[in-house]
């Protein structure tokens, strides 16, 4: 027998032998979805606007009627958010321009003055309207909410929590300080709103280390009809990718958008101190909802049996890490899809939450990516 026809047998073996054990061995499989950088712009970090310095800027949507984009700040002693004008030439970023300030009010003191409003994210509601998700502050025992603003920032509404994500219930659960609500995003049906909690409730699971993988962070739909939530699905988040040098160090999600009934797009942030402005890691996952786990009756994650999400890596922001001003992948917490490009494609803007630090150590930073539907 010859070589090449030993060749080839063992070749055929193999393949089948790979199929038969698919319960074994993963092969990758290339994912329908890819995502291409464009282009950068930076917002200067001692821009004032009405009286306001602008940063933290932790969400952003894209309002297609008006053509506007508004960013929210996470100023808790000044909630406020920015309508802004963002125009794209061949795929670049033209200008961006601040048009208008917006201050959270409650006229009727029904919420402000009983809550702190940390504010990670923004997007519209109904006609003429604002959500808004706010982290509290859990140490402090003020609840997160998700609440409605009018067009002006006026407080109308919120909903209705489960008791594990307040401070002042009875549940055994609570949520972990500052590792609540970061991600909101309209339901594809429009009959509701995603929120994504950035860590694990206390007793759902430990937070993520550089030896710790997939810590359980709880997505939950709440309906626009009940302001209440119904449904809720586990999404199990990386390790630390690099191992703090000085104490602190997480990792969770900051971000998320929905593509179809099933897939979303969630952006991962980790942080590790002691890499100086080297020390975020963001990534983009697409993740599948399918055969999920309804866990939202569920006060504790453990000793319960439940199907998390799947996830798969679309977009690492280390792969263009050395294109960014100064290296810099900064605090990534905002996302929308933006106006369709020139070539049919989708395009994603990510925003970053500088803290309010000075320019040495973060930056107000706009991120242009495009999204690319393959057949």
């Amino acid at each position: 027998m010859s070589s090449t026809i030993v060749r080839i047998i063992l070749f055929s073996f193999l393949c089948d032998f790979m199929v038969s054990c698919g319960s074994t061995i993963n092969l990758p499989k290339k994912s329908t979805i890819q995502i291409n950088y464009l282009d950068e712009y930076i917002i200067y970090n001692d821009s004032i606007f009405e009286g306001s310095k602008i940063g933290g800027l932790s969400g952003i949507e894209y309002h297609k009627e008006q053509d506007a984009y508004y960013a929210v700040c996470d100023d808790a002693k000044n909630p406020r958010f920015y309508k802004t004008s963002i125009s794209l030439e061949n795929d670049k970023f033209s200008t961006v321009t601040v048009d208008q300030l917006i201050k959270i009010k409650d006229q009727h003191h029904q919420f402000l003055n009983k809550n702190i409003a940390d504010l990670e994210a923004i997007r519209t509601f109904g006609i003429n309207k604002f959500i808004f998700t706010s982290e509290g502050s859990i140490k402090h025992n003020y609840n997160p909410a998700i609440f409605i603003t009018d067009a002006t920032g006026n407080y109308e509404t919120k909903f209705q929590l489960p008791s594990y994500f307040l401070t002042d219930s009875n549940s055994v659960n609570k949520p972990r300080h500052n590792g609540v609500f970061e991600g909101l995003v309209k339901d594809i049906r429009n009959n509701g709103y995603w929120a994504a909690m950035e860590l694990p409730l206390e007793l759902d699971g430990q937070e993520p280390t550089v030896d710790n993988s997939g810590a359980p962070v709880r997505i939950t739909h709440f309906n626009i009809n009940t302001n209440q939530a119904d449904f809720q699905f586990t999404y199990p988040l990386d390790k630390l990718a690099k191992d703090p040098k000085e104490k602190f160090g997480v990792n969770g999600i900051t971000a998320l958008q929905q593509l179809t009934e099933n897939q979303f797009l969630i952006v991962e942030r980790g942080y590790a101190a002691g890499y100086g402005t080297q020390g975020n890691t963001v990534r983009i996952y697409l993740t599948n909802t399918q055969d999920v786990t309804n866990t939202v009756d569920f006060e504790s994650l453990k000793s319960k049996e439940y199907q998390s999400a799947t996830k798969q890596l679309l977009f690492d922001f280390e792969s263009i890490r050395s294109q960014l001003t100064n290296h810099i992948v900064d605090n990534i917490e905002g996302i929308t899809f933006g106006p369709i490009l020139a070539n049919g494609n989708q395009s994603l803007l990510l925003i970053s939450d500088n803290n309010f630090n000075p320019i040495s150590e973060q930056i107000n930073q706009l991120i242009l990516l495009e999204l690319i539907k393959n057949p």
